[in-house]
């Protein structure tokens, strides 16, 4: 018995590390070779926009409305086909209720936040996974009041560069006017 402590412990340690450094690994292959789309970001309640390290964030392509064909459930696994719009922002053009089996890298898997009929319409309102926009502890305050003086400002653009493989999507960069937000809270930090 207590021969077979010692690798029983190893094999659990080694188990431990391999789940996260998977995790990293996919995470690293989304960013490095994934489809990049351009997500126009979406004013959310104000009253908790910045939780500590990250901004969170919502998008316009979250609503989105099809016909009556088949009902969504809220909570729901989905699929969401992406198209691009004329101003080149990520929108989705239909969703699936299984994977599609002629998926490429215009498909997002989402869940269904909530979902309502009204005039043989249903309304659609999606969670996607990217929904946060991590940055470094010390440029936090700054980069909440960059982000929310544009969210007030209709003239100027935010949105999210993310990166998309295999259904999963990762956020590569917050940007405004097509200008990183970190390389515009750098600049007001050095004025």
């Amino acid at each position: 018995m207590k021969k077979l402590i010692l690798p029983a412990f190893a094999l659990m340690v080694l188990a431990q590390w391999a789940v996260p450094i998977k995790m990293i690994i996919e995470s690293e292959s989304v960013l490095t070779s994934g489809t990049e789309y351009k997500f126009r970001t979406a004013p959310i309640d104000p009253s908790d926009p910045f939780r500590g390290k990250y901004v969170t964030l919502r998008f316009d392509a979250e609503q989105f409305e099809t016909d009556t064909t088949y009902k969504f459930s809220d909570g729901e696994e989905v699929y969401a086909l992406l198209s691009v719009d004329s101003a080149g922002f990520a929108r989705i053009s239909k969703l699936y209720p299984g994977h599609p089996t002629d998926a490429a890298d215009n498909i997002l898997k989402t869940r269904v936040n909530y979902a309502s009929i009204y005039n043989g319409r249903q309304s659609i309102s999606l969670n996607f996974s990217f929904d946060r926009f991590y940055v470094e502890e010390s440029k936090a305050s700054e980069t909440e009041r960059v982000y929310w003086q544009t969210q007030r400002d209709s003239a100027q653009v935010a949105y999210a560069l993310i990166r998309l493989k295999n259904g999963e999507g990762i956020i590569r960069e917050l940007m405004i006017n097509d200008r990183p937000i970190l390389e515009i809270v750098r600049e007001s930090n050095e004025k």
